[in-house]
């Protein structure tokens, strides 16, 4: 295998490594609350998956007992929390009030598809680590994969521009307030596993009318390319939405503006 090929499918599978950041790194101190129900998902018409999301809540200690409230209500919101709608050139959510247009030429994973990917990277990523594969475990219990669409086959060899949407529920207890804590616990989770990332300042970007933290990262392709990817991520509902954004050159990054304008968010 070529090193661009290495390089393009290392990138694809470390992307889904958002999923870990926000509750992974807590996750010794949370392991008491790693048997919570997972959400079900049910199909409705039109190809849309819905998931019922239980109270995912942490018991509350003598110490925080009003912060545990605030998450109650905000766990009282997730009871229709849905996977949303993907077809060819287009991605829409109702719950989290969030629509965008992708080329009608991209492939597209649904909800199966990317949890397949996601259990692929996260045996690559935790090897051995005992560590790690308990802060994946706990996190996929808490990640809703939502969107991921990119120009060419992630195990093409190719690479191109893509764009991917995960939402995880998070905790006011975890302190995870803004998606700039979110970030920084992603930041935090690479950095500790010796990601080859060129890490840039947190700034914020507003697309859709909504503000974002946004996180760039950029890593060598190996043949002279730099991969970029912008993680960006807000609160919405109890959960950190996030959206991933990939490209390698101008061509890339032009498709990727696009998309970027598409998006809306109610």
């Amino acid at each position: 295998m070529s090193i661009t090929k290495k390089t393009s499918l290392f990138a694809m599978l470390i992307m889904v490594m958002l999923v870990v950041a926000a509750c992974g790194q807590k996750a010794d101190n949370n392991e008491k609350n790693s048997n919570e129900p997972a959400a079900t998902e049910t199909t409705t018409g039109a190809g849309e998956t819905k998931t019922d999301d239980t109270d995912k809540t942490e018991a509350p200690n003598e110490d925080n007992t009003a912060t545990s409230k605030e998450d109650n209500k905000e766990s009282s919101k997730t009871e229709n929390v849905e996977l949303g709608t993907t077809e060819k050139g287009s991605y829409t959510n109702d719950y989290f009030g969030v629509s965008l247009k992708f080329p009608e030429t991209w492939e597209y994973q649904d909800a199966e598809g990317m949890n397949e990917l996601t259990n692929a990277s996260s045996e690559a990523i935790a090897g051995d680590d005992e560590t790690k594969k308990k802060q994946l475990e706990l996190s996929q219990t808490k990640t809703l994969n939502l969107l991921m669409a990119s120009q060419y086959p992630l195990d093409g060899g190719q690479l191109g521009p893509s764009a991917m949407a995960i939402a995880e529920k998070v905790s006011l207890l975890q302190g995870v307030r803004t998606g700039k804590d979110y970030l920084k616990a992603t930041k935090k989770f690479m950095e500790d596993s010796n990601f080859p990332y060129d890490y840039q300042d947190f700034t914020k970007e507003t697309i859709g009318g909504k503000e974002m933290d946004l996180m760039e990262v950029k890593i060598d392709a190996g043949d002279g390319s730099t991969i970029t990817q912008e993680y960006m991520s807000t609160i919405i509902n109890g959960y950190a939405f996030n959206f991933i954004f990939t490209y390698v050159d101008d061509a890339s990054k032009s498709e990727i503006e696009k998309i970027k304008k598409s998006i809306q968010f109610k």
